[in-house]
């Protein structure tokens, strides 16, 4: 009996990789939510429960042109999201921004690019220079899907009776959709960023800033004459430190605090912020740096296990932060390490 368990158990681990983006992605795109900035902003809020796990979204649209910044890891939300926006949309989607080259950021740009294959991808320089890693992480993730899909194919006889059927039909609808998404391409960047540029979307200006923060290839929007900052993942309130330049987002995150024009902070991850609370992010990053300058010679475990409780402590609220929290300071002590 045990075993049985632990077999259909395995399956449905299988199955839940390869129908991810079919139930989860699915109710994942429902719970979205659009929140209206401005006329011309409006922000699309990825539900509570995956904010640490996929990204927001956020489109602008001026009298002549729109422009939606990052596209989300699930690409049936993507598909969905293609197909509303052209209920939406009043203008052409000129442009797609992605703000790092992450897989929840960059890689749905390529659903979008065949809905829309008029509007110019923009990047940062240096994530144009890697661009052919980023094609690659597309097809390695559908060939892992694929993977998947194929196993629990093969295991689906381990299913009780009454459930194959059910199942069987989950699995069609993912195979279908992946041979959908196999015909799509990442297509290279129209525009790249290694200096701040304004596009004007017709009676709205926007700027597209570069950075080397969250990593070494970082977009942030400016608008509403600088009232109005679309930072991506640099100005997350629990931010991922692991591939970050942590001095330099530090001095980042300290120009935004002592922005006095700044009202209006939309993060990669979560809700909108103020200036305020962007010092806990900074308090986060600080210390990661601090603790490993330090403490010389200390292995990760014991920076863990050391690591300042009045920092850590506000994202100990809840289990989601807490387990996110985490695994994003070890990924910050390791990067922090690597960078000494």
């Amino acid at each position: 009996m045990k075993l049985k368990i632990s077999k259909t158990t395995s399956l449905c681990k299988h199955l839940l990789l390869s129908f991810t983006l079919l139930s989860l992605a699915q109710s994942a795109y429902a719970a979205v939510t659009w929140n209206t900035i401005n006329p011309h902003i409006q922000f699309l809020k990825q539900q509570d429960d995956l904010r640490f796990y996929d990204s927001n979204q956020v489109l602008i649209e001026g009298d002549k042109c729109a422009l939606l910044v990052d596209t989300s890891a699930n690409f049936a939300a993507v598909e969905q999201l293609a197909k509303d926006l052209k209920k939406r949309l009043k203008t052409p989607l000129c442009y797609l921004v992605a703000t790092h080259y992450h897989d929840d950021h960059l890689l749905g740009m390529a659903v979008m690019q065949s809905f829309y294959p008029d509007a110019k991808l923009i990047v940062h320089q240096q994530v144009n220079t890697n661009f052919s890693q980023y094609q690659k992480a597309y097809t390695d993730k559908l060939d892992t899907y694929e993977k998947s899909i194929e196993l629990s194919y093969q295991r689906l006889a381990s299913v009780a009776k009454e459930e194959q059927d059910q199942w069987r039909s989950k699995l069609e609808l993912a195979k279908s959709r992946l041979f959908r998404w196999q015909e799509y391409q990442l297509n290279e960047p129209q525009i790249t960023i290694n200096a701040p540029k304004k596009i004007n979307l017709g009676g709205f200006e926007i700027t597209i800033n570069p950075h080397q923060a969250h990593t070494n290839g970082d977009l942030t929007i400016s608008a509403n004459n600088a009232t109005v900052l679309i930072g991506g993942d640099i100005v997350d309130w629990l931010p991922y430190p692991g591939h970050g330049e942590l001095k330099k987002w530090q001095i980042l995150l300290e120009q935004y605090i002592n922005d006095e024009n700044l009202s209006v902070i939309i993060p990669g991850h979560g809700g909108v912020l103020t200036k305020e609370q962007l010092k806990q992010p900074l308090s986060f990053l600080t210390a990661i740096t601090e603790h490993v300058k330090n403490n010389d010679g200390k292995t990760i475990e014991q920076l863990m296990q050391s690591f300042p409780e009045s920092v850590i402590k506000p994202y100990k609220q809840e289990a989601l932060n807490i387990k996110s929290s985490n695994f994003f300071l070890q990924a910050g002590l390791n990067r922090a390490k690597s960078s000494k």
